[in-house]
């Protein structure tokens, strides 16, 4: 059966922890289109840009390209099972609980990290990520305004193989992809916002 994400405890993510997934994501043995960790990365900020109540179910599948409920050899065992779900899901919360923080430039992406070579096919990994996020969460576009549109044409303009590789690149993307936080309504897979008390109306994220 799919995870239910509220039984997974938090847990610390960090450096160590990226590193073990993205070496996991590299390894041979998973199903032909699974993620990289740049590819993640870009969809799991869509999921918890955009979409709106999306269950394990139907976006997990896309990390080790899957598309449907099938758990691929490479980590059918429950402890691998668990522990890579476990670092998705852990992957998911950080990027969420730095991308609320609307003065943070998200300096943990994995774009910044990014050197001259691999610029352009790192944007593109991320952009075709973030894209395929979007086509899960469609119904979260109704109502939006038309900045959060904009910004959602720039990450795809940004990431495109047209488009110079240059840092000026990966900022419009990180701005852009802050734009969509600010107005989101609920944080995807990881739940609906809450209120905030200080600000009557408007939503706040919590990791």
């Amino acid at each position: 059966m799919p995870p239910d994400l509220r039984a997974i405890g938090a847990s610390p993510f960090g450096d160590q922890q990226r590193d073990r997934l993205a070496a996991w994501l590299r390894e041979a043995g998973w199903p032909r289109g699974q993620m990289d960790i740049i590819g993640l990365e870009g969809y799991l900020s869509a999921l918890i840009a955009w979409p709106i109540g999306i269950p394990a179910g139907a976006w997990l599948p896309a990390v080790w390209g899957g598309r449907g409920w099938r758990v691929p050899t490479k980590i059918a065992a429950r402890p691998q099972f668990e522990e890579f779900v476990a670092l998705v899901v852990g992957f998911m919360r950080e990027l969420d609980r730095t991308l609320s923080q609307q003065s943070s430039r998200f300096e943990s992406s994995v774009l910044r990290r990014l050197d001259d070579r691999a610029r352009s096919a790192g944007l593109q990994s991320w952009g075709k990520g973030f894209m395929q996020g979007l086509t899960l969460g469609s119904q979260g576009r109704m109502g939006l305004a038309e900045s959060a549109n904009a910004a959602a044409r720039t990450i795809a303009i940004c990431t495109s193989a047209s488009v110079p590789p240059g840092r000026q690149a990966i900022e419009q993307v990180v701005s852009a992809v802050l734009v969509l936080m600010s107005q989101r309504g609920s944080r995807g897979p990881l739940g609906p916002l809450e209120a905030n008390q200080g600000e009557p109306g408007k939503a706040h994220p919590r990791a």
